[in-house]
């Protein structure tokens, strides 16, 4: 096979790139740096330092941050270095895809691949203060075959091997090479390459990718358990392939909500032109070898060209789609970046080609930087709201416990509503609703898994916190939350009223217990509130303190 395309670029332009693109991920980087908060699964690693990665068929990972910490019993939080890191991996990915697709010029190159890291929905990724350097590694592994390695046999073993290593980093970046497959494609079609040539390329780049994948799930994914294993179940009867059409429809209805309609209308028509240029290129291909080619070869062409963008869409997604109830989350789209960069990158190609000038990918490729950098920023900034606003209602939520403790005996603790958003980041929600994902919230009863262990962190003597769903239990909580509507609290604040019943303290955010006392007649019994999703049981047996961990 032939090379992808002409390396080019001498080393200082390559240090420039390098350092452009750092300097523009660390603008990305820095209100996430700014905002200091615990992401998700960060709120128990920080505090326990349990792993766990292994269990979600990611054990590089958890070699990777042993060895960073010559970890011995249980990890600790060495961020920002993870995050800084994998901002220089981004930067290097960069450079290796600029010196790939022959981009000399520093700022082009630059702003041609910053959307990988810098894209909105990667915003996620890089705000786990222990996974974002391995989610980074596993997108610059699963680029790294066609950005770097030769196109030879030992190129494409190699290739196998360096995928395998990023499913076992992080799975969902190998969305990322699939888009890259395409850009081949498209880049072999500008070159004038054989039909036979792009065939074989295809084919190559394909049997690389599913080797990888059958051998990590031969070897690793047996392993994998628990909630990721239930949302890794694959489609296997064909009775269940329309939920192929749903995971589409769930996915798309998921990116299209997460911008308003303002921002769709600057952006969705540079989306359209990044998605027709591939089109166009093909058709134009498929025009200039139709009369060295057999017709069937000729209308392969023509489908390929016109399905092209159908084809890209689903690779953002990649096997996701193809299982009964996929994750929907801003994490797993690792594609969107891939998929911007290569637009990016066909653009460059095919205007260069065709004559133009490279300011027209400039200016598109610093128009889609200029909006990256802006989400970042109102991300950022809601981000570190947020975390002020609940450690303030936790703090103040400590102490309160601590007065009554100190009064006498208190058995367990009894939530109810939520906290919800501080004013800001509500505000910025309402503008920028991807937001709504990217900044959970931490006190919310109907949450069984942060909130709990956000709570341990201001309350150490509750060591033992965590959600019981038994019936007992239920019944428990319902009888207890019933008597709050005859009883004043002892404590009114802002975010809550705390009340103190038979030795639980019960406390109940915004707007909870008004909606629950003031249903109509015979909705406020027992079986109603046994019922409610928004109530979770936290316990702490204090006449048991062996069972303390």
């Amino acid at each position: 096979m032939s090379p992808v395309t002409e390396r080019s670029g001498s080393a200082r332009d390559e240090r420039s790139i390098f350092l452009i693109l750092l300097g523009l991920s660390f603008v990305v980087l820095l209100p996430i740096l700014r905002a200091n908060r615990y992401y998700n699964d960060d709120l128990s690693r920080a505090l326990i330092g349990r792993q766990g990665w292994d269990a979600t068929g990611r054990p590089l990972t958890n070699l990777l941050m042993r060895a960073l910490q010559c970890y011995d019993h249980a990890m600790v939080d060495i961020s920002p270095l993870t995050q800084l890191a994998a901002i220089a991996i981004l930067s290097w990915v960069g450079v290796l895809a600029a010196r790939r697709f022959a981009i000399s010029s520093p700022w082009l190159a630059a702003l041609v691949v910053f959307p990988l890291g810098a894209q909105p929905f990667f915003l996620e990724n890089l705000s786990y203060k222990f996974d974002s350097l391995s989610m980074t590694l596993a997108l610059g592994l699963a680029l790294l075959p066609i950005v770097s390695l030769k196109s030879d046999r030992r190129g494409w073993w190699l290739g196998v091997l360096v995928i395998f290593a990023s499913l076992n980093f992080y799975q969902a970046a190998v969305n990322a090479y699939l888009l890259f497959i395409l850009l081949e494609l498209v880049l072999a079609q500008l070159r004038d390459e054989t039909p036979r040539e792009l065939f074989i390329r295809f084919c190559y780049r394909l049997l690389q990718a599913g080797a990888s994948m059958l051998v990590y799930q031969l070897v690793v994914g047996i392993h994998v358990n628990g909630w990721v294993k239930q949302k890794s179940e694959k489609i296997h009867t064909l009775e269940q392939l329309p939920l192929v059409k749903a995971n589409i429809v769930d996915y798309f209805n998921y990116i299209g909500g997460s911008f308003d309609v303002h921002w769709w209308m600057y952006f969705g028509p540079v989306m359209l032109v990044l998605g027709l240029l591939p089109v166009v290129i093909g058709i134009r291909y498929a025009l200039r070898v139709r009369l060295t080619q057999p017709v069937w070869v000729s209308a392969i062409l023509f489908a390929t060209a016109l399905l092209m963008p159908v084809v890209a869409l689903a690779c953002v997604l990649g096997p996701m789609l193809f299982l009964v109830s996929p994750p929907i989350a801003a994490r797993e789209l690792t594609g969107v970046g891939a998929l911007l960069a290569a637009g990016l990158i066909i653009m460059q190609a095919a205007l260069r080609q065709w004559h133009q000038s490279d300011a027209w990918t400039l200016s598109v490729a610093g128009m889609l930087a200029v909006g990256m950098c802006t989400i970042a920023s109102a991300y950022g900034n809601a981000l570190g709201v947020q975390k002020e606003y609940e450690n303030r209602i936790a703090a103040g939520l400590a102490d309160d416990l601590a007065e009554i403790r100190a009064a006498g005996p208190m058995r367990a603790i009894l939530l109810e509503g939520a906290a919800g958003y501080a004013p800001v980041t509500a505000h910025v929600a309402g503008q920028f609703p991807i937001i709504h994902d990217l900044v959970p919230p931490y006190i919310d009863a109907d949450d069984l898994f942060l909130t709990p262990i956000f709570l341990m962190h201001y309350l150490p003597d509750f060591v033992n916190l965590h959600p019981r769903t038994d019936p007992q239990t239920s019944q428990l909580a319902a009888a207890t939350l019933a008597k709050t509507c005859h009883l004043t609290a002892i404590r009114n604040t802002s975010a809550y009223s705390l009340y103190l019943i038979d030795n639980i303290a019960v406390v109940t955010f915004g707007s909870a217990l008004a909606q629950r006392c003031g249903a109509p007649a015979g909705t406020g019994d027992g079986a109603q509130l046994a019922s409610a999703r928004h109530t979770v049981f936290i316990w702490n047996d204090l006449d048991k303190a062996g069972d303390r961990r």
